[in-house]
């Protein structure tokens, strides 16, 4: 049976593994300070030699490898999360030990072949299916806090979207008036 990931709030991989009554298990691959890409520190709203938190964990459910996470946190909001346990959710560990709220997050989803490390860590040959995700995450004064890319194995996951009412978008100029 496959996961769902739900776009209609921000989750965590605990709860989506709670829906299906898999064990959530985390990995952490790395997890260090390093410099700043180029990407990540416009999103973040950093400067190009900046330094952030970086952290790639492994999410499996019951045993099975499911999900390839990197994710890039602002130093001076965070340094301290590398002395924590990061097996479980960063987002309850962010909300907690940070006080900090998770407002809002926008999320871009693309197809992509897994390869390389992604595609190892996941036990996938080379270029197998997935889904890439790059969530960013912005607290409540609207500042973004996180840069997540992750990488779904596309055998194994099911990305669920609600979408709310079609609203028709109204024409400012009235095509009519001169009639």
């Amino acid at each position: 049976m496959p996961v769902k990931h739900k776009l209609n709030r921000i989750s965590s991989f605990g709860d989506d593994l709670k829906e299906v009554g898999l064990k959530e298990k985390t990995i952490i691959l790395k997890k260090r300070v390093e410099n700043v890409q180029e990407h990540v520190a416009k999103t973040l709203i950093l400067n190009a030699n900046s330094r952030v938190i970086a952290l790639r964990r492994l999410r499996t459910g019951d045993g099975m490898p499911l999900i390839y996470e990197e994710s890039f946190l602002p130093v001076d909001m965070f340094k301290d999360i590398l002395k924590m346990d990061l097996t479980g959710s960063m987002y309850k560990i962010i909300s907690r030990q940070f006080n900090t709220v998770f407002a809002r997050c926008e999320q871009t989803i693309r197809a992509v072949n897994l390869k390389g490390e992604v595609a190892t860590c996941l036990t996938l040959p080379e270029n197998s299916a997935g889904l890439f995700m790059e969530s960013v995450t912005f607290n409540a004064t609207n500042m973004p806090i996180e840069v997540l890319f992750s990488y779904y194995r596309g055998d194994k996951y099911i990305l669920e979207i609600e979408l709310g009412r079609y609203r028709i978008r109204e024409n400012h100029i009235n095509m009519f008036a001169g009639e």
